[in-house]
């Protein structure tokens, strides 16, 4: 069990900080989520899961619960502009490999099961952060509000503009600690427009008949776009629209970035629809125009892997420390093993001092931020390979797409999917999978405490 004294506060009501919050109350550690919004705005399109979290999901009791709102992925199907096959991408093969299937559903759906068995006392919300202070005995957090909060330890858990981030880095700043790749400016590679439809007639369109989910692509030949169709329950679809901005102008500092949020831009919608989709009859316009305007949102995306974690007291989690575009779907993953890995560190701390507090963060960042920098190359690539333009980009797309052996693509699935960790203090679920996950990570303070 956890020091007695240990107490958490988590900034960011989003995937990562809801899914540690989970694992925080399941391990009876006190804890805190301060989010900024006055309630929760699940905007955007969908959100996968694959075996790497589903185990830690079925430990928490919340996998029944995500079968129930999500359809498993089978394939991806590549089209042009006239909507002709280009190509199959298999992922059928992850249910055998990892003994979970990969899931798509919306992310209201996502909040909703998050947040089913967290109490409520402990989601606070409007609490929009100011600063962040501490000394060797804690962190406390001053919010807009006047309201202050102090506990042994702050996850920053609010996204790619992290407010925690930018008051640890400042704080480095002042120090000369800061590396000079952490006071770079995240670089702006995408625009995005996305949203849910309501649901459409499945009479017409056979893709919404289907009980696996195949996420339709399509690539034109010359506009500078790529669009994403996905078939959730309840006859909707999950869409996207994707620009990738050229690398040589991705630094460009345009405007203030905004996180999701409720103000769809019409321009980029008005630039897109007339592309057809792969629902008969339908532009990608009427997909826009089907769907309700308060589930629309226009961002831009941003990648970067920072190289600072963690400060004193302070420790980043999921966006906050790593973002990644979302051409492979690896962002809500990443930031649940985050949780997973410190959750495992916490239960076992003897004492919230801050010589202790160190010594997990340091294990927290050595095992997750290789892990993180992978993540990124993977999505990176696979956003190029769909978004590059010109003819050597189409023969890429098309040895991708047609050429790549399927022993390859079992190896690359089983490469990412053997990191399946779970919760070490809740019974382990069954390791279902052809390809063994990773043995667990051997506990620190245990392992200490053997060798002294």
């Amino acid at each position: 069990m956890p020091s007695s004294t240990l107490t958490v506060t988590i900034v960011g009501g989003g995937i990562g900080g809801l899914a540690l919050a989970n694992m925080l109350e399941q391990a009876n550690i006190d804890y805190l989520v301060l989010e900024k919004a006055s309630s929760v705005k699940p905007l955007g399109s969908s959100l996968g899961l694959d075996a790497s979290t589903l185990p830690c999901m079925a430990q928490l009791g919340l996998l029944d619960d995500f079968n129930k709102t999500s359809k498993p992925v089978r394939q991806f199907n590549f089209y042009n502009e006239a909507i002709e096959s280009t190509g199959v991408v298999d992922f059928s093969c992850m249910t055998e490999i990892g003994g979970y299937p990969a899931m798509i559903l919306d992310r209201p759906a996502f909040y909703d099961v998050l947040l089913k068995k967290l109490p409520k006392h402990k989601i606070l919300y409007g609490k929009r952060v100011q600063s962040i202070e501490q000394d060797t005995n804690s962190a406390r957090v001053k919010c807009a509000d006047g309201s202050a909060y102090t506990s042994s330890i702050v996850v920053g858990a609010d996204g790619a503009h992290s407010i925690v981030r930018e008051s640890m880095y400042k704080e480095l700043e002042a120090k000369g600690k800061l590396s000079a790749s952490d006071a770079e400016p995240l670089s702006f590679d995408q625009h995005c427009l996305v949203g849910v439809t309501k649901p459409l007639d499945s009479s017409v369109h056979e893709i919404l008949k289907r009980e696996l989910c195949d996420f339709e692509i399509v690539i034109p030949k010359t506009d500078p776009f790529y669009s994403i169709y996905m078939d959730l329950p309840g006859d909707r679809v999950s869409w996207a629209v994707i620009h990738n901005v050229p690398r040589s102008t991705a630094k460009t500092s345009e405007a203030r970035l905004t996180e999701w949020g409720p103000d769809a831009s019409m321009e980029m919608a008005d630039f897109v629809r007339h592309q057809p989709s792969p629902f008969k009859g339908l532009l990608l316009g009427d997909i826009i125009d089907q769907t309700p305007k308060e589930l629309i949102s226009k961002v831009m995306l941003e990648e970067k892997c920072f190289d600072t974690w963690y400060n004193g007291r302070v420790v980043l989690l999921g966006d906050a420390c790593h973002k990644v575009v979302p051409s492979a779907g690896l962002g809500a993953n990443l930031a649940i093993l985050d949780g997973v890995h410190l959750c495992n560190l916490l239960i076992d701390a003897p004492q919230d001092s801050q010589e202790i507090i160190e010594q997990i963060f340091a294990n927290y960042y050595e095992k997750r931020y290789k892990i993180a920098q992978a993540a990124l190359v993977n999505a990176r690539q696979f956003g190029k390979v769909m978004s590059d333009r010109g003819f050597i980009a189409e023969m890429v797309r098309k040895v991708f797409l047609n050429y790549i052996p399927d022993w390859l693509t079992r190896w690359s699935n089983a490469q990412r999917l053997q990191f399946r960790p779970q919760l070490h203090f809740l019974p382990l679920v069954p390791d279902h999978g052809s390809f063994k996950a990773r043995p667990q990570e051997p506990r620190l303070f245990v392992k200490q405490a053997v060798s002294t």
